[in-house]
């Protein structure tokens, strides 16, 4: 061993408290977010090995995603599975089960239990580095260790990221990446150094924004080339610098959402009904969120269109007291605060484009219509049609709000103030927002129970669970829809069996393969030819099909029938009902 072995060791608890001296304010941020999720869900939730409380919503669909894909070979595009809706197949990207995630954990799978999730982790993951983002970029800015905690806890009491939360889409949690780009922009950048740090941080968002989730990739390209240009003003590096890395952090992200399977594998990427999901003029200041969940104790709900809760964006109390007196604050100091228009300009210009289209082609106030803009977006609706949840990209500007007022009150002329209004800002953001009851991560129906003796009977030396009819469709409900909405327990028996799918629900699908297997499949049963290496699942209404073929033995289990045709069967066809 070599001599300089032990003295690094002695070392190491001296460079680990030097570390946590040096990153309090982050770090304790961090811990809010944990004590908030810990509020929201509970501690079951963090447990890897639950997965009742995960049938609910879309989370069915991102866990069996990472099941299935666990299953499989690793294959390209990266993420691509054979086994789920087989035999049309997805990918983990279009079953939004983070991709980056789910590639980390695969080398591993073989020592995972069984049950295994992510979910609960990484939503959690997201809340303590929205806090630790935030405390971070107040750092930078020279703010003490208690204003770090409490622009780091501002952040993690967001109603938007909450709510995200509670509409099952955990891959839309990522909110700490636009924060992060959208901090880059007010930071200084007093050197070389700093402008580069500031150029390769918003790549590396780029990176992990791609293999996380589109929507949430395309607002991380905006605001990193916003940042690219902010650059170029400060003139700290050559122009040629920021130039090429806008093209850099572009071409990246196209390369890898071709590697993720998000481009070339489905043949139309829109989803319909753009202008129905976006965000409403009063989004900042209206706390009816998804299903008529108030997040606000004190505010009422104002009126909005049906489905705009995607464009939710209440900033809290809070907040709104730190953004009105911020305001103020630079209405009386207008000459200095316009010398520092670089910072603020170039992410301002792109948060409020990103608004714009969050508004949509039906621009609302309080749910009516004040102008109808379709015209603007029909030359271009190919390209924008599969971003049809435009609401969603109100968070730049939604955060460049929170996260900018709350800097503005530690740059007080007096700062012996700061705190005061730092803490009030807090303490009203706290009273306000609702967490519910904190109930959310409580276990749901008993799904996730072992599959029953017949059907491992019937699974035995097979290779399939066919759910028929089938049960396949997208966001914008293309697809066959004719099978019973409880597929997610099938598919998770099929996952437990080592069987292969054939019904669920993904992010895009394409319609003409799916109606051409539907209407295969139908044709093939009514003809007799079944699958020996196939257990078929039939709903009591078709039944009658599997009895008239010769060789099948059926058995009732859940409300529908476990059919399979018998291997030692002789030439299986139709025979008369007896």
């Amino acid at each position: 061993m070599s001599p300089a072995l032990p003295e690094r060791l002695r070392r190491l608890p001296t460079v680990a408290s030097t570390f946590v001296i040096a990153h309090l304010g982050p770090l304790g941020a961090a811990g809010v977010g944990l004590l908030a999720f810990l509020a929201v869900y509970g501690p079951a939730a963090l447990d890897p090995t639950r997965l009742g409380w995960l049938l609910r919503d879309d989370f069915s669909q991102h866990l069996l995603g990472w099941l299935f894909f666990r299953n499989e070979p690793l294959r390209f595009p990266l993420g691509a599975m054979e086994g789920f809706i087989h035999p049309l197949g997805t990918t983990l990207g279009y079953m939004d089960a983070i991709p980056w995630v789910a590639l980390l954990l695969l080398p591993f799978s073989a020592v995972l239990p069984v049950d295994f999730q992510y979910i609960g982790p990484w939503m959690c993951a997201c809340l303590m580095l929205q806090g630790a983002t935030g405390a971070w970029v107040a750092r930078r800015l020279d703010a003490s260790v208690p204003q770090q905690w409490m622009v780091g806890g501002l952040l993690v009491l967001s109603p938007t990221l909450l709510a995200r939360m509670s509409m099952a889409h955990e891959a839309l949690c990522a909110h700490w990446t636009l924060i992060l780009l959208v901090g880059l922009h007010l930071i200084p950048q007093r050197s070389a150094r700093d402008a580069k740090q500031a150029l390769g941080l918003a790549l590396a968002m780029c990176v992990f924004a791609a293999g996380v989730h589109p929507v949430i990739t395309a607002m991380v390209v905006a605001l990193s080339v916003s940042l690219c240009v902010r650059t170029a003003l400060e003139r700290q590096l050559p122009w040629r610098w920021p130039v090429l890395a806008a093209g850099v952090n572009v071409g990246t992200v196209l390369v890898l959402f071709y590697v993720f399977g998000y481009l070339g594998t489905v043949r139309t990427l829109g989803a319909g009904a753009f202008g129905g999901f976006s965000a409403d003029l009063a989004a900042f200041i209206n706390p009816l969120g998804y299903r008529d969940l108030l997040w606000s104790r004190f505010l009422s709900a104002l009126p909005r269109q049906g489905a705009q809760y995607e464009g939710f964006a209440y900033l809290g109390l809070g907040v709104l007291f730190a953004l009105w007196t911020a305001l103020v604050l630079v209405a009386r100091d207008a000459p200095q605060v316009a010398r520092l228009w670089r910072r603020f300009v170039p992410v301002g210009l792109v948060s409020l484009g990103l608004f714009f289209f969050a508004l949509s082609s039906h621009i609302t106030l309080r749910g009516e219509l004040v102008a109808n803009v379709s015209a603007l977006y029909a030359p271009v609706m190919r390209w924008v049609e599969p971003f049809r949840s435009s609401g969603r990209f109100v968070w730049p500007l939604y955060y460049l709000l929170a996260l900018g007022s709350a800097l503005v009150l530690i740059r007080l002329p007096r700062p012996s103030v700061a705190p005061s209004l730092l803490a009030l800002t807090v303490v009203l953001q706290g009273f306000d927002v609702n967490l519910g009851r904190g109930r959310q991560g409580q276990e749901g129906p008993a799904w996730t129970t072992a599959p029953s003796e017949a059907l491992r009977e019937a699974a035995e030396g097979r290779k399939h669970l066919v759910l028929y009819p089938p049960q396949i469709h997208d966001g914008s409900g293309r697809g066959c829809r004719a099978g019973p909405r409880e597929f997610p327990l099938w598919a998770y028996r099929a996952y437990r069996l080592g069987l292969t799918f054939n019904s669920g629900y993904v992010a895009r699908l394409d319609d003409s393969r799916a109606q051409s297997y539907c209407l295969g499949l139908d044709d093939d049963v009514r003809a007799g030819r079944l699958d020996p290496d196939t257990v078929y699942l039939s709903i009591p209404q078709r039944i009658h099909e599997f009895r008239a073929i010769r060789g099948t033995r059926c058995v009732q289990e859940d409300r529908l029938y476990l059919c399979v045709l018998e291997k030692d069967a002789a030439s299986p066809g139709r025979q008369a009902t007896p």
